[in-house]
């Protein structure tokens, strides 16, 4: 044979020829195992509950703490009155005239030329002379003074 051949065409079988399509046989597929067994489920199940109770526990701890902080207030505000009455009752018998009327019941009298002792070096300054009892010397206080302030008649708009 010669190296020169002639190239020959071949047939090939059209894809566009109408064919009958054949039938496929059907057949039942199981179900694909399932992958678990409801560990996964029961575990989010448990978390979502055990947020709740963690929730309920801390708002009831948070209400706790509300009461108590009312109840501590409360108790700060009564003794913040009673420390205020305290104080106006120990303002009320400090003053000049108890003090002046507490100190003649109990026999003592006014100086008449007081001495001081100096600190810094222990001496004596001033000469201090035996107090006599004098029935003239009298303290004004607060509650005689503004008994005798309050006019009996009431001011006329003229009086001014």
């Amino acid at each position: 044979m010669s190296q020169h051949a002639t190239a020959r065409p071949q047939v090939r079988p059209s894809s566009r020829r109408a064919t009958a399509p054949t039938p496929r046989s059907l057949r039942v597929v199981a179900p694909a195992p399932a992958q678990g067994n409801g560990w996964f489920l029961a575990l989010c199940v448990a978390l979502v509950l055990a947020g709740f109770v963690g929730v309920l526990l801390l708002n009831t701890a948070m209400a706790k703490g509300s009461f108590t902080m009312r109840d501590l207030q409360h108790r700060s505000d009564e003794l913040s009155d009673t420390q205020d009455d305290l104080r106006h009752a120990l303002d009320a018998v400090s003053g000049p005239g108890p003090l002046a009327s507490e100190a003649r019941s109990l026999g003592m009298v006014p100086a008449e030329t007081p001495a001081f002792l100096r600190l810094s070096d222990g001496k004596v300054v001033g000469v201090a002379k035996k107090a006599r009892k004098d029935e003239t010397f009298s303290v004004v206080t607060e509650s005689s003074s503004t008994a005798r302030a309050t006019p009996s008649t009431p001011p006329t708009a003229t009086s001014r």
